[in-house]
C-alpha cells in the first residue's frame, strides 16, 4: 500500500513478485513487468532498488506537497494583511 493509498482495502498477490519466464526472471509492480534478468537474485536486487527508489520519490513528493501548502498559506497571509489606504 502506497502512503498516498486511504482505506481499508484486500489486496490479493500471488506470493512472489518474481517469477521466470521462458528462462528469463522477471519481477512484477503494479504499473509493469520488469526485466529480463539473468538470475533471480539480479531480479530481486532491481526489485529492492526499485522499492527504495519509489520510497524516496514518494517522500520528496510529500516534502515538497507540505512546502507548497506552506508558500500558498504565506502568500494568502501577506495578501490579507496588505493595509487598506
Amino acid at each position: 500500500m502506497r502512503s498516498k493509498d486511504t482505506g481499508k482495502t484486500t489486496h490479493f498477490r500471488s506470493g512472489d513478485r518474481v517469477f521466470c519466464q521462458n528462462g528469463d526472471w522477471f519481477y512484477q509492480t503494479r504499473e509493469d513487468d520488469h526485466g529480463p534478468f539473468p538470475t533471480r537474485e539480479a531480479a530481486e536486487f532491481d526489485l529492492r532498488r526499485y522499492v527504495d527508489e519509489m520510497n524516496f520519490f514518494d517522500a520528496a513528493s510529500n516534502s515538497a506537497t507540505s512546502e507548497s501548502k506552506q508558500r500558498q498559506d504565506l502568500d494568502f497571509a501577506n495578501f490579507t494583511l496588505v493595509d487598506k489606504d
